[in-house]
């Protein structure tokens, strides 16, 4: 059968036709397995799982309609706005809805955690520094500040192998040697802690923790007048948490009593002071100096009754156990106390007469001791009202000068 000019036309345009077709359903097809694809490798890149590990503030769905997150970088954006309105809360929720995005690099996880951990939340803050450090292995800033939380529970090994391979990583981490400094005076190894310590401060001069913990390792050591030098530096440059109380504790290793209550004061009560200043005499075997500040901390609040009363009893038996060492003290003691004159006033302190305070006599006062019983003196002051009165004070609370 012949076929002519028409039918052939006929036929290429049903082939062509069909041809079209075809290319429609292949090109759809292939716009739907890139769509699959591209979803799969999202879903692959979040992770709610995690996410939700990692948010413990508000129930998210007070945050859910009011702040969608439509992608990752959206998330990391507006958590960071959050974040420096103070709003820590939001910032937390929003990093972690960018999670859900993109789980696959450190970055949202080292800011959780950054969050968690001005918030007290410490074991959230070491779970989001945990993941991070699954992310990249070699991040020093993970390294350094899950080492830091691990070091706060003790976990010295693990604490030390993540502060050296952050050091490793970037030499100049200052905090990663204070670290060590610390694991190393755990371990009672004193010159490789200040090591540590002088490599810390090589970095970063001015770091006032690292002055004081440098100072304390010396104490530790027995390097009194190198640890009074550095803590007192360190107060110079800010320090806090402990840093009075380290130098008290060093000058009363060296019998600066006066001094070492001076220093207690600026952060602890009278009557914690006393008990400090008991527990260093003890120490250096100044049994007399000892009793004398448990008795005043007995005096001065009865909170401290039990702790100072303990340490009492074992300052009594050495004294009885070692009479012939102690007998001049005690007379020197007698002595000392029984002759009367002016003395500064080392601290606030109340005066009582028959068991009721009758007044107060301020730091820096200068008070004529009329006489003393023991472990206490009778001293004339002038009340609020300008009147003349006298009543009886602990002694140590009053020194030659300040």
């Amino acid at each position: 059968m012949s076929v002519g000019p028409s039918g052939r036309c006929i036929a290429v345009g049903v082939l062509r036709a069909w041809l079209s077709v075809l290319l429609v359903v292949v090109i759809l097809a292939g716009c739907a397995t890139r769509s699959v694809d591209e979803a799969a490798a999202a879903a692959a890149k979040g992770d709610k799982a995690t996410a939700s590990q990692l948010y413990a503030g508000e129930p998210p769905v007070v945050h859910a309609t009011e702040f969608p997150v439509a992608s990752a970088a959206e998330g990391i954006q507006r958590g960071d706005a959050a974040w420096r309105q103070g709003k820590l809360d939001l910032a937390v929720y929003l990093y972690v809805q960018s999670l859900a995005f993109d789980a696959t690099v450190p970055e949202p996880f080292l800011k959780i955690g950054a969050i968690h951990e001005q918030l007290g939340n410490r074991a959230l803050a070491e779970k989001a520094y945990e993941l991070a450090l699954e992310r990249e292995a070699n991040n020093a800033a993970a390294c350094e500040h899950l080492g830091l939380l691990y070091l706060e529970s003790a976990r010295n090994d693990e604490a030390r192998a993540l502060f050296d391979r952050a050091i490793a990583l970037e030499p100049k981490r200052w905090r990663s040697e204070n670290g060590l400094g610390i694991v190393a005076d755990r371990r009672k190894d004193f010159a490789a802690a200040i090591g540590h310590y002088d490599r810390a401060l090589a970095i970063e001069p001015t770091a006032a923790l690292v002055m004081n913990n440098r100072g304390y390792s010396r104490f530790l050591a027995g390097d009194l007048p190198g640890a009074e030098a550095d803590l007192k530096q360190a107060i110079r440059l800010g320090a806090r948490n402990g840093a009075w109380t380290n130098l008290g504790r060093v000058q009363a290793g060296q019998a600066q009593y006066p001094a070492a209550l001076e220093s207690f004061l600026q952060e602890v009560d009278l009557a914690h002071a006393y008990i400090l200043l008991g527990e260093a005499a003890m120490e250096r075997g100044d049994n007399v100096q000892a009793k004398r500040y448990f008795e005043s901390a007995i005096s001065a609040s009865p909170r401290y009754f039990e702790a100072a009363q303990k340490n009492l009893g074992i300052v009594n038996e050495r004294l009885a156990a070692a009479p012939q060492i102690d007998a001049a003290t005690h007379t020197n003691a007698k002595n000392a106390t029984t002759t009367s004159g002016t003395k500064v006033v080392l601290a606030d302190t109340s005066v009582y007469m028959h068991g009721v305070a009758i007044g107060k006599i301020r730091r820096g006062d200068q008070v004529p001791v009329l006489k003393t019983q023991k472990t206490y003196s009778q001293v004339r002051f002038r009340d609020r009202g300008g009147a003349n009165r006298v009543g009886w004070v602990p002694s140590a609370s009053l020194a030659d000068h300040l």
